[in-house]
């Protein structure tokens, strides 16, 4: 019994430590423009055709949560401009928004986080390489 306890917690290690490739590790950047922080956070590495969850975090310059902007994504592939992917991003309250899309080519693109806030429109932009 305890040999079967023994090979059941090697498999399990294995099948986590496969699980846990750079694919799935989040990446979160911030920047600061004109006082509002703009926080994304996605995979550091993900893949072209998979469901990818974006999320958003916006602070006033007291480190304040935002809750009252429009948010939405502009998914761009400079190298093969194919237009712009524009996923909407839900409030999920605490200055926190969330969206979802797939990348449709492998390369580098951009993603610029696009907050509409008391009558002013600030942009941020990211960059991910997407992997096949």
């Amino acid at each position: 019994m305890i040999r079967w306890l023994h090979v059941i917690g090697i498999l399990s290690s294995l099948l986590l430590i496969i699980g846990c490739d750079s694919q799935s590790v989040p990446l979160r950047e911030t920047q600061v423009i004109d006082g509002l922080a703009i926080t994304l956070e996605t995979l550091e590495r993900p893949q072209m055709n998979t469901a990818v969850d974006f999320i958003v975090v916006l602070q006033d310059d007291q480190g304040n949560p935002v809750s009252d902007a429009n948010v939405y994504l502009d998914l761009d592939m400079p190298a093969m401009p194919m237009g712009i992917t524009r996923p909407v991003a839900v409030p999920e309250g605490s200055g926190r928004y969330w969206a979802r899309t797939a990348y449709t080519m492998e390369g580098l693109w951009e993603i610029t986080v696009v907050v509409e806030h008391a009558e002013t429109t600030y942009r941020a932009t990211f960059r991910r390489d997407v992997l096949k």
